[in-house]
């Protein structure tokens, strides 16, 4: 087995002082779940590619008119005396 000798600033010595209390594990038994956590995370993105979009940070898209930004009010209010405008 491998000996690391790591350094934390403090607001990670916190972190992993908080996880430890919460999961009620040693430093060693938190850090190796943290590792297995990232390391199932990683595996999964591997083989599922929605899973992989999901981390990501992609928002959206979509189809629409190209000057959607410009045109935004007007196109809202035309949808809108579409839906409730019924004269």
């Amino acid at each position: 087995m491998k000996n690391f000798d790591i350094q934390l600033d403090e607001e990670y010595a916190q972190k992993l002082a908080y996880i430890q209390q919460e999961a009620d594990q040693d430093t060693v038994e938190a850090i190796k779940s943290l590792i297995e956590l990232r390391y199932q995370q990683l595996q999964q993105q591997k083989t599922d590619p929605l899973a992989k979009l999901k981390q990501s940070k992609f928002i959206g898209c979509f189809k629409g008119e190209t000057d959607l930004a410009a045109n935004s009010e007007t196109i809202v209010r035309s949808l809108m005396q579409e839906k409730y405008d019924h004269r």
